[in-house]
């Protein structure tokens, strides 16, 4: 009897481990499904962590885009740009600008010259666009149309025709030159002027590289002749090409009138030397033409002739000059306000 008891015993503890095993496996793998759902699940722990640091980041941005909006914000309104600054313009990051900064070729300009009784309203100001701005040729602005005309040679066949034409030959460039820089002299904007066509390159000192020096050596004539002057006319030489090529690609080349391009040329043909001086007509967008000042042939026959045509300044510009009103550039009606 003992026995038997004793191995159903037996039986019934062997029972209860195998149930105790089966449900703790259960509760193992119940508890294993429910730490991996909440660590890797939809809304787990890792889920939870990465989409807090996105937040954090998005956050962090918004924070310095309105830290630099602010910013902004004081610098338009110290500028004169903001909603205090009285300005009247919508053209925020160029009003308080340096004009160098912000200028690109064929940009209009308003100028102020300085100058009473000339411009639209004869306050002195007309519209210029820009020519150059790089490290070669510093700031430089040119008048759109035409500021004045001038008149180089005289007319006729005698002696006193052909000096007087033979002078105004040898010293076109400068005296185109000193026509010009009356444009600048006086306006607080600007370092010196000079005629679009002669020697571009601006100095460290802001003034143009050999303007005036008229340093082109006489023409080498073919032929003897006795005529007063004739070997110290001035080569032909190639000023006019850094204007020309900055014009066309700023498509501020062609205005609708003729005006002078200060550089010389000189022609033989049939044992005649033609002296003349450059210029750009109305319409004609390829060539450079020229106006013939005087003529002498191999028997010393002399002639001269004379030519008036429009001035259009080039005007280098200081470096502190500012953009204080007006638009973006654009279009005349968008010009820049300069101011210092």
């Amino acid at each position: 009897m003992n026995k038997t008891l004793k191995k159903k015993e037996k039986t019934n503890n062997k029972g209860i481990t195998l149930i105790a095993l089966v449900i703790t496996i259960i509760v193992l793998l119940i508890l294993a499904g429910v730490t991996i759902n909440l660590t890797l699940g939809e809304n787990g722990i890792f889920r939870t962590a990465e989409q807090a640091g996105r937040n954090y980041t998005q956050a962090q941005e918004q924070e310095l885009a309105g830290i630099e909006n602010f910013e902004n914000e004081i610098n338009n309104i110290i500028a004169g740009t903001g909603n205090n600054g009285g300005s009247g313009t919508d053209t925020p990051g160029v009003i308080g600008s340096l004009l160098k900064d912000v200028a690109e070729p064929g940009d209009y300009v308003k100028y102020d010259t300085g100058i009473d009784g000339i411009g639209d309203n004869q306050d002195g100001i007309l519209t210029f666009r820009v020519l150059y701005n790089d490290e070669t040729n510093g700031l430089q602005i040119i008048s759109d149309k035409n500021v004045e005309n001038v008149t180089l040679g005289t007319n006729g066949s005698d002696l006193t025709a052909w000096q007087a034409s033979m002078n105004d030959y040898n010293n076109a460039i400068a005296v185109l030159n000193q026509k010009a820089e009356r444009y600048a002299t006086s306006s607080p904007y600007t370092i010196d002027g000079r005629c679009v066509g002669s020697v571009p390159t601006v100095g460290a000192d802001g003034k143009f590289n050999a303007k005036n020096t008229e340093n082109v050596g006489p023409v080498k004539l073919d032929f003897t002749t006795t005529v007063e002057g004739a070997n110290s006319m001035k080569e032909a030489d190639t000023n006019y090409e850094a204007d020309q090529t900055a014009m066309k690609t700023a498509g501020i080349y062609i205005t609708g009138e003729y005006y002078w391009l200060a550089s010389r040329n000189v022609d033989s043909i049939f044992s005649k030397y033609n002296f003349s001086i450059g210029y750009v007509d109305s319409s004609d967008d390829f060539y450079k033409h020229y106006y013939n000042l005087c003529s002498l042939d191999s028997d010393g026959n002399t002639n001269g002739y004379s030519h008036g045509i429009g001035l259009r300044p080039c005007i280098s510009l200081r470096s502190d000059v500012k953009v204080i009103g007006g638009g973006d550039g654009s279009s005349e009606a968008q010009a820049y306000e300069l101011g210092i």
